[in-house]
């Protein structure tokens, strides 16, 4: 029997501490050279500080550059 990863966090959330660990296959969750990456945000975005993975706080290069040209047009 699995369990989902979603089940697991809700139960770990529910509980407020790691109750159940996820012992599928560990993932190395790294920053990678030449990655942009969020280390902070406002509530709910993906960033380190909020608890999210390298993976998942990773800035998309187009994004930051169309951010970048529209700052410098105003």
């Amino acid at each position: 029997m699995t369990i989902s990863k979603k089940l697991i966090q809700q139960m770990n959330d529910y509980y407020g501490t790691e109750y159940i660990k996820d012992e599928s296959k560990p993932k190395e969750d790294k920053p990678e050279a030449g990655k942009v990456y969020a280390l902070t945000g406002g509530p709910g975005s993906r960033c380190i500080a909020n608890g999210n993975t390298w993976a998942e706080s990773e800035v998309d290069q187009q994004e930051l550059l169309a951010k970048s040209s529209l700052d410098k047009r105003k």
